[in-house]
C-alpha cells in the first residue's frame, strides 16, 4: 500500500513537471502553443491553461481537442470568434445544451457544423431541415441521405419526398438527384420524372437514368452525350432510335447499338 502511494506521488510530480515544461514551451512561441493544443495526449491542465491563450488559433485547437474539459468548452462557446465556435460544434465532447444553442447561431456555417453532432436534439435537427439558408438545408439533406444509406433512418415519407422535390433551392435538388438510387424503383421513376421538369443540366444528367421513357425522349437533343446515350440505349421509338444511331457523338452511337431494337430488328434501318 505504501509503495503504491509513493509511486502515485512520483507520477503526479512527473505529470506536473511535464505540464510546466509544456506551458513554458507554449509561452516561448505561438507555433509551439498551437502544436501542443492539438495533441491528443496533452495533459488536461495544459489544455485548461491554453484555453485562455491570447492567440485565437491556439484556442481553436483547444476547442477541437477531444480531451478539453466540458467547462472550457462552455467558456469557448461563449466567445464570439467564428472559428472557435465551429471547432466547439465539431468536438464530440461538447454537451447537448451547447450544441443546441449553437444550432441556432446567426451564422449558417456554425449551424452546419452542429448537424452531425451526436448530441444534437431531434427538434433542432429538423429545424435545420427547414433552415432559411439554402446551404444549411442542402447540408442537412446530404447528411440525411448518408443516414438513409447506412440504414440508420428510414426512407422519406411521400409528403416529405414531395417537399424535397419542390424545394426552391437548386443545390438541394441537385443533391437529391445524385441520390435517387436510394429510393425504391417506383419512387425513383416518379422522382426522376419530376426532376426532369427542372431543366437544370446537372439534375438532368443525374435523373435521366431513372426517368420513364415518356419523360426521357423529349431530351433526345440534350447537349450532354450522357443524356442522349441513356435515351439511345433505352428508347422504343424507331425514329428516335434511328436518329441517335447516327448521332455525331461516338458514345451515343455505341449506346444506340446496345438498344434492344437494334438486336431485334437488325435490318430495320440502314
Amino acid at each position: 500500500m505504501i509503495r503504491d502511494w509513493r509511486a502515485c506521488r512520483r507520477e503526479i510530480r512527473a505529470q506536473r513537471a511535464s505540464s510546466e515544461r509544456l506551458l513554458t514551451l507554449a509561452e516561448l512561441d505561438v507555433t509551439l502553443a498551437r502544436l501542443i493544443a492539438q495533441q491528443s495526449r496533452t495533459p488536461i491542465p495544459v489544455l485548461e491553461a491554453l484555453a485562455r491563450h491570447p492567440d485565437v488559433f491556439t484556442r481553436r485547437k483547444v476547442a477541437r481537442n477531444v480531451r478539453t474539459p466540458v467547462g472550457n468548452l462552455r467558456t469557448l462557446a461563449a466567445q464570439r470568434r467564428f472559428h472557435i465556435l465551429k471547432a466547439v460544434a465539431g468536438n464530440p465532447g461538447t454537451p447537448a445544451d451547447v450544441i443546441d444553442d449553437l444550432a441556432r447561431h446567426p451564422h449558417h456555417t456554425i449551424r452546419i457544423a452542429c448537424l452531425t453532432h451526436r448530441t444534437l436534439s431531434f427538434n433542432r435537427y429538423y429545424e435545420l431541415a427547414h433552415d432559411p439558408h439554402p446551404t444549411v438545408q442542402t447540408a442537412w439533406l446530404a447528411y440525411e441521405l448518408e443516414l438513409i444509406r447506412a440504414n440508420v433512418t428510414p426512407l422519406p415519407a411521400p409528403d416529405e419526398l414531395s417537399e424535397w422535390l419542390n424545394s426552391p433551392h437548386l443545390s438541394f435538388r441537385r443533391v437529391f438527384a445524385r441520390h435517387l438510387y436510394l429510393l425504391p424503383p417506383d419512387q425513383q421513376t416518379d422522382a426522376a420524372d419530376a426532376l426532369l421538369a427542372d431543366n437544370d443540366p446537372i439534375i438532368r444528367e443525374h435523373s435521366i437514368l431513372y426517368a420513364s421513357e415518356g419523360q426521357q425522349n423529349p431530351h433526345a437533343r440534350d447537349p450532354s452525350p450522357w443524356v442522349r446515350g441513356v435515351i439511345a440505349a433505352r428508347t422504343t421509338d424507331p425514329d428516335l432510335f434511328h436518329a441517335l444511331l447516327h448521332d455525331p457523338d461516338e458514345h451515343v452511337r455505341r449506346a444506340a447499338a446496345r438498344n434492344p431494337q437494334r438486336i431485334t430488328h437488325p435490318g430495320a434501318h440502314p
